[in-house]
């Protein structure tokens, strides 16, 4: 096994112990219908029981998209779906990359139904500070911010945060390849010493439509 497919490894186990810790808060079964902004099936793969899927992307995204049961090609700050269409409405790990998040989890709110919960979730910038003392720049939508700025559109919120070392590294080429994919200097590699565990902060924001 290369030391690219080693991280690959590692990073598929750190995200099935997620996605297993989400799936039990949500309580999903397969008859559970879920609206996913901003996802790939690939994630909801690492489930023993997935729940039944709507993904909504942009249509560049359509090669990560390949597999999946039912998904949408479409804006999440203009979502192609009816006021309180679902019961269960996600952003996984993708605010981040609009400027401004709080339109498109407005629209999350206008899709959900009276009572629909909705989950957004973000990592830290004060992740892997083993190797990244200083943190990851900020961006739109950090843990750190993450609950604030939900709650400027949904009424009742709740965040819950991990903060724990989940992540192993043993080799070089393992550390320079998980460097390479979330941009750290590459001589950040070199320093570290091994085996490398790194600690990963982040949050769950819990809401619910009350109205």
């Amino acid at each position: 096994m290369t030391a690219a497919q080693r991280f690959a490894a590692i990073s598929r186990h750190f995200r099935r112990r997620r996605m297993a810790r989400f799936a039990a808060e949500l309580g999903v079964t397969p008859e559970t219908r879920v609206l996913d902004i901003g996802g790939t099936p690939e994630n909801w793969k690492l489930l023993e029981s997935p729940p039944r899927l709507v993904l909504l992307n942009t249509p560049r995204a359509a090669e990560d998209l390949a597999g999946a049961p039912v998904w949408v090609a479409g804006d999440g700050r203009a979502l192609p779906f009816r006021d309180g269409a679902f019961a269960e409405v996600v952003h996984l790990w993708c605010l981040y990359h609009l400027d401004d998040p709080v339109p498109a989890i407005r629209e999350a709110r206008r899709v959900l139904r009276p009572a629909g919960r909705y989950y957004a979730s973000t990592a830290a910038r004060d992740s892997d500070p083993e190797i990244l003392p200083e943190g990851y720049p900020p961006s739109t939508f950090d843990a750190e911010e993450a609950a604030t700025i939900v709650a400027l559109v949904f009424e009742r919120t709740e965040p819950e945060r991990w903060d724990g070392q989940f992540f192993a590294l043993s080799t070089r080429e393992q550390v320079r390849a998980y460097c390479r994919h979330n941009y750290i200097p590459a001589e950040r590699a070199e320093e570290a010493e091994l085996p490398l565990c790194l600690t990963k902060r982040g949050v769950l924001v819990r809401a619910t439509r009350t109205t």
